[in-house]
């Protein structure tokens, strides 16, 4: 294409981002420039060699960026997930994330007193996410607040009175793979496309919606139409998170292990699979992750886990191990509290936070809860669960939040015990990924606790179709049964149980969490929320987040989850037709000579 014609389409087109195998004439590229104005754009030059790089990061002439990715059969995925990465850094007004993360130290400070400098927090939200956030800005100077619309977690209340982290059961996971992105990451025809929440569980589905409204099919809308370049970004990024939140578990078990006495902690995890395919690709994601530990076939399973022995035959393909922990994380929350009314934190319950209110600035000045009390403090940290959308009035997040439920049983852990706790994967199953926790009771006896299933509630968590719901416990069951045939029987389970256990998990349609800070009228007032199946794995780092949030400092989640970034790219969708899920960024455009198809 000659350049006058390129400057001409990229002028009538005014892309943000080119993709190209060629380098850009500079007249082309000046032209692009002046027809954007102060918008951001970005140049992805596909190569051969990574030899030819030399302009890598720098600005062409004419003031486009220009980025390099080398040649590959997934060149187009890649240079989309640069220029989005790129663009995303610019439209939030943050530090690219790799200097965010160099700005990070090796180890964040167990304790940094003068970082609050007495500067109150009031925190909206006491899960486990909120809770090890208060307690990291206790331990830098904060003084901290903590409201929350359920019972006293320490008091027992029946499970359905509480939310995500207490009202599920006694048992938390964290592994490197936590939280993965659930769309589809290959090309397939956009009518099947990203179609989980277009199914029922009994149809391998996630939708148990009794009632569908207008939140929920615009919800579905967005789920839906994120292509799978954009996925394999988000995965990245969210094993990126999982690293870092691993890193800082660590540290904070050595640095005060008082606070993991007596939480039932147990090290590395056995995922099991039962399809050998699958099993043979767990391994290569697990040492890819660098988790692997070790890996299994079936006979070496039963022989070096005994518990496992008396499983179907058919049960499991193969184990890996890999790194990561459980612990009960009921327990983990009653000490968290302890330790934060010891350190003269004030822990409000049964009062929920109703309304932020403004300033004429626009400013949050405080809170006002339907009890009718004022709180105001120099900073605020809203971690709403499924049942907080009223605090996110006027933020980017509000609307973003809904429901996903998740299903529990136990089962005793017999005699060989259990010493490892599980991930067992079943390819086409209603309870597809399930978790088996080792913990205990509360009278200390050993027992097994499974958690499963995907159950989309919409924007009401009690919005859910029982029928369906008895089938993600009935396929719970039904893996319990096949793992722990004698455990099973003792422990007398109705499979399909009406009345069964289960939590609502706070979900968003792009898989990331979020993070969104805004101005309060002394200090910030900060979003951290709807982290999927990673609340907890990722919580030391939600941590983190909010501690540089309110010091003014970087932090590569302020970037990556921010509210805008699935909408920046794919447009905001109103309430109306599918949009395919192989949309491209917003007037993003192949170039010259471009030698793989950007789909």
């Amino acid at each position: 294409m000659a350049a006058a014609a390129l400057g001409s389409a990229i002028a009538e087109l005014r892309p943000h981002v080119v993709v190209t195998a060629a380098t850009l004439p500079n007249a082309v590229l000046a032209r692009w420039r002046t027809v954007m104005g102060t918008e951001a754009t970005v140049c992805v030059r596909v190569v051969d060699d990574a030899d030819e790089v030399n302009a890598a990061g720098a600005d062409a002439a004419g003031g486009v960026a220009v980025r390099i990715v080398t040649a590959g059969a997934d060149a187009a995925f890649r240079a989309l997930a640069v220029a989005e990465r790129y663009l995303l850094a610019r439209r939030t007004a943050a530090p690219p994330v790799e200097d965010s993360w160099s700005g990070l130290a090796a180890r964040i400070p167990h304790r940094r007193p003068g970082d609050g400098a007495d500067q109150s927090v009031l925190l909206i939200g006491a899960g486990v996410v909120n809770l090890v956030t208060a307690s990291l800005l206790v331990r830098h100077g904060y003084r901290v607040t903590v409201l929350e619309r359920s019972p006293d977690p320490r008091k027992n209340a029946e499970w359905p009175a509480y939310g995500c982290s207490r009202g599920g059961h006694n048992a938390r996971m964290f592994t490197l793979t936590e939280a993965d992105d659930y769309h589809d990451k290959v090309p397939v025809p956009p009518d099947q496309a990203n179609t989980l929440f277009d199914r029922p569980p009994s149809e391998l589905g996630w939708n148990i919606l009794a009632d569908t409204g207008p939140a929920e099919r615009a919800w579905i809308q967005e789920f839906r139409r994120v292509p799978p370049w954009l996925a394999r970004a988000y995965n990245t990024d969210i094993f990126d998170l999982n690293r870092r939140s691993g890193m800082l578990w660590a540290d904070w078990m050595a640095a005060d292990p008082a606070s993991f006495d007596d939480v039932y902690l147990r090290h590395d995890i056995l995922r099991l699979y039962e399809d050998a395919d699958h099993f043979a690709a767990g391994i290569g994601r697990q040492r890819d992750a660098g988790a692997l530990l070790d890996s299994y076939a079936p006979d070496r399973v039963r022989a070096e886990f005994p518990a496992l022995a008396e499983a179907a035959p058919d049960a499991y393909a193969g184990g890996v191990l890999v790194r990561g922990f459980t612990l009960n994380v009921h327990d983990l929350i009653a000490r968290l509290l302890d330790e934060l009314e010891d350190a003269g934190a004030r822990l409000s319950f049964d009062e929920e936070a109703e309304t932020a209110l403004r300033d004429r600035a626009g400013r949050v000045a405080g809170v006002l809860t339907a009890r009718g009390n004022f709180h105001r403090a120099d900073h605020y940290v809203v971690s709403p669960g499924v049942h907080g959308e009223n605090m996110l009035a006027n933020t980017e997040s509000a609307g973003q939040i809904h429901g996903v439920l998740g299903c529990w049983l136990t089962v005793p852990n017999r005699r060989p015990l259990l010493e490892h706790s599980l991930k067992v994967a079943r390819r086409g199953h209603v309870a597809e990924d399930a978790n088996v926790t080792v913990a205990r009771d509360e009278h200390g006896a050993e027992m097994l606790v499974f958690g499963s299933g995907y159950g989309y509630t919409g924007a009401d968590p009690a919005n859910i179709d029982r029928a369906e719901l008895s089938a993600i416990h009935a396929a719970i069951a039904d893996t319990a049964r096949r793992l722990f045939p004698r455990a099973y029987a003792a422990a007398e389970i109705t499979p399909g149980d009406p009345d069964a256990r289960f939590c609502v998990r706070p979900w968003t349609a792009s898989n990331l969490g979020l993070f969104e800070t805004l101005p309060a009228t002394n200090g910030a007032f900060v979003v951290a929320g709807g982290h999927n199946t990673g609340g907890f794995a990722q919580a030391p780092v939600v941590a983190e987040a909010v501690l540089n949030a309110l010091a003014g400092r970087p932090h590569p989640m302020h970037t990556l989850y921010h509210p805008r970034r699935a909408r920046d790219v794919l447009g905001d969708l109103p309430a109306a037709a599918p949009v395919p899920a192989e949309t491209l960024p917003p007037r993003a455009v192949p170039a010259v000579e471009q030698p793989h198809p950007v789909t």
